[in-house]
């Protein structure tokens, strides 16, 4: 199958599970179409031994980190209150700490009750919430297969479109030119007629809101580089090729960054 074929058939399933980012996940992991997403590249850049555990053999990391467990589920909570404020429903504070305290998944809940009461802080007000959870596909380029992503929040306020991704973590960390690109190339080709902004708002993991030497919460305004383009481009057909090779069968190479990688319990490599 050839990429602009890959990409109608992923427009396809788009539309047949109606934009629900879960759904359009499922059934794209259940076809044997070619694509690029943000996560796969940086994952291969990182190290090819990693992409393939967890994208070839579809493996899971080993123990499962606890941040892996809190960061999904703080992104849910914050989902459903964009959500709610699109349906026209405000969810309180007390309202997505009954939802915390309702899930049975087994992590630190005082990281994510701070993360919430950081949220409501924090929290957008804009004149409309287009989309949460907004999963997309585009083509950049006949010879490079179809890009495609879940964007955590789209706004709009005034001619602008701002596009904001949630991150987790102890600690903040920069930001990547790389995947404001996509999201930028997706978002100008619906809205042509507007500007557009993307946003990373990251929650650290505190343990007592009342006692940390410096914020839990960065809000920073990503720009693109036109510039750059030709190196996004770069890195996005240097990872389709290495992607390639491992689907074809290539052994992976080792990075040896084993101390940040997730699956280093799963990784032949890891304690060499």
């Amino acid at each position: 199958m050839n990429n602009q074929q890959s990409f109608l058939e992923i427009r396809s399933l788009l539309d047949t599970v109606q934009h629900n980012s879960e759904l359009f996940v499922q059934a794209l992991h259940g076809q044997d179409l070619p694509y690029l997403s943000y996560s796969q590249i940086t994952t291969v850049e990182f190290c090819q031994q990693r992409y393939y555990l967890q994208y070839i053999l579809d493996q899971q990391p080993e123990p499962l980190p606890d941040y892996f467990t809190k960061g999904k589920l703080l992104h849910q909570l914050i989902a459903h209150g964009y959500q709610a404020h699109m349906d026209s429903v405000e969810l309180s504070l007390e309202d997505l700490q009954e939802q915390l305290t309702a899930s049975n998944l087994a992590c630190d809940r005082a990281h994510l009750a701070n993360a919430l009461q950081v949220y409501q802080q924090h929290r957008w007000q804009v004149q409309r919430v287009l989309a949460v959870e907004h999963p997309f596909v585009i083509s950049l380029a006949d010879d490079l297969p179809p890009l495609v992503g879940v964007i955590d929040l789209i706004l709009q306020d005034g001619d602008t479109i701002i596009l904001v991704d949630h991150k987790t973590g102890r600690n903040f960390y920069p930001y990547d030119e790389l995947q404001v690109a996509i999201y930028a190339h997706y978002i100008q080709s619906i809205f042509p007629d507007y500007d557009c902004q993307l946003y990373y708002d990251h929650y650290r993991w505190v343990n007592n809101l009342r006692r940390i030497r410096k914020p839990a919460f960065q809000r920073t305004l990503v720009e693109v580089q036109p510039a750059h383009d030709a190196l996004y481009r770069q890195r996005m057909y240097a990872a389709e090729q290495v992607i390639h090779n491992l689907r074809a069968g290539s052994a992976p190479t080792h990075s040896g960054a084993c101390f940040r990688c997730p699956f280093k319990g799963n990784c032949e490599y890891s304690y060499r």
